[in-house]
């Protein structure tokens, strides 16, 4: 049990968020479906084909929402924490612009029925979000992570 070994299980900042991120993933996937599926019946049944189209765009733009923000974790593990903690304001605030914007642009269109899309939408990021941030909150990764002996 040598210094390679405990190298091999050396914690830092990257593997800490890309660990979280994975974790976040997994706890969110199939309930993110399940909303959206769920939205996709319920608005077909109830609008048509209006609702058909309404929802199957606002939980596409949800689910893609959501990943990007992972993705976004991901890609920014390896910089300092705080812009890693930018990244995920600018993230959340690119994110509720798309979502804004999807709204605005599709809400007159005839051949959809925006409340299938406003609802399916928000039902779909609100389980995302809440599922993400207690996986985030019952994670067995490390939060702080001691600093380096480096300069």
């Amino acid at each position: 049990m040598s210094g390679t070994n405990d190298a091999a299980r050396a914690v830092t900042h990257e593997l800490t968020v890309q660990r979280l991120a994975g974790e976040m993933f997994r706890a969110a996937a199939w309930a993110a479906l399940g909303t959206f599926v769920l939205g996709v019946v319920v608005s077909t049944v109830i609008w048509g084909t209006a609702g058909l189209f309404g929802s199957l765009i606002g939980g596409a733009i949800a689910i893609a929402s959501s990943l990007a923000t992972l993705l976004l974790m991901r890609k920014t593990a390896a910089l300092d924490p705080m812009f890693v903690m930018v990244a995920a304001l600018g993230g959340f605030m690119g994110k509720l612009i798309v979502l804004l914007l999807a709204v605005i642009l599709l809400r007159n269109q005839p051949w959809l029925e925006p409340k299938a899309l406003g609802i399916t939408l928000v039902a779909t990021v609100l389980v995302t979000s809440f599922l993400e941030a207690r996986a985030s909150k019952r994670s067995r990764s490390q939060m702080v992570v001691p600093a380096s002996d480096g300069p």
